[in-house]
């Protein structure tokens, strides 16, 4: 494990991704009418397929993060549950816990062993807000981290094809007053790619999703996220898989050690 610093918001601005990337949107072309249903028609499909997958992950974690604040690569274990519940455990070469981040989409923890100190927060609050990119929801991380679109009722706006023939590109709408751009895969029934977009058209979210696996509920062995927020980028590489994960509210509960000074953030 290779890191220039370990401080409080490092593992947290990985988590809630603080990442920074370019204001372009893609290039997209024209299809026929035609065309445009039978692909809404896949995929509807696939968000109903995808509905019957498992909701909880449990994967070997190693995240590269670069920023104006510091870069480094952290590894670990990430463990996640749906909606919005998630742990993640960075670990030193002798495999001891260096630094532990719980959230379940409301309050967070964060524990740094070598500070023996144990921050917690609200992710309503000032904290969070300072840090946490526009267009991420932390009530559906669970979705932003396995390539899903998190629940609820979305209107389809427009179908077009990716101009680098990657796919094609849905602009969707949950009515939250974003919307959002997901570039999907015809063949693979995945997506590669989740653009928000805010009401001047403009980019403030951009995640990608690669090497998915070949598994009837396909996820991604690697995952980029940027944010027009800051200027860093952060990739996350997640492989072994455990088959059957299985949680629990209390699996994302993480008891602050008495020896540990606890400090609340606002």
């Amino acid at each position: 494990m290779i890191i220039s610093k370990i401080d409080f918001w490092a593992p947290v601005i990985l988590l809630f991704l603080l990442l920074g990337g370019c204001a372009t949107l893609p290039e997209t072309i024209e299809i026929s009418s035609s065309r445009q249903q039978s692909l809404i028609s896949d995929f509807k499909e696939m968000i109903l397929a995808q509905q019957q997958c498992p909701g909880c992950i449990d994967a070997e974690a190693t995240v590269a993060f670069s920023s104006i604040w510091q870069k480094g690569t952290l590894s670990g274990y990430l463990q996640s549950m749906s909606p919005s519940s998630l742990k993640f455990v960075g670990i030193n070469p002798l495999g001891q816990p260096l630094v532990v981040f719980v959230t379940n989409g409301q309050s967070f923890r964060y524990l740094s062993v070598p500070e023996a100190k144990g921050y917690e927060g609200v992710v309503q609050g000032t904290t969070y807000e300072k840090y946490a990119p526009e267009g991420f929801l932390p009530q559906h991380g669970f979705y932003w981290l396995i390539g899903r679109l998190y629940p609820g009722e979305i209107a389809i706006l427009n179908v077009r094809r990716d101009a680098e023939n990657a796919g094609y590109w849905f602009e969707i709408s949950y009515g939250n007053g974003r919307r959002s751009l997901v570039l999907y895969d015809e063949l693979a029934k995945v997506l590669l790619r989740h653009i928000v977009v805010n009401d001047a058209g403009e980019k403030i979210l951009n995640v990608m999703y690669d090497e998915y696996s070949s598994a009837v509920c396909p996820l991604p062995g690697k995952v980029i996220i940027t944010s027009l927020v800051h200027n860093s980028t952060m990739e996350l590489r997640l492989s072994g898989w455990l088959a059957d994960a299985s949680f629990s509210e209390n699996d994302f509960i993480y008891t602050i050690p008495p020896s540990f000074e606890r400090v609340r953030v606002p």
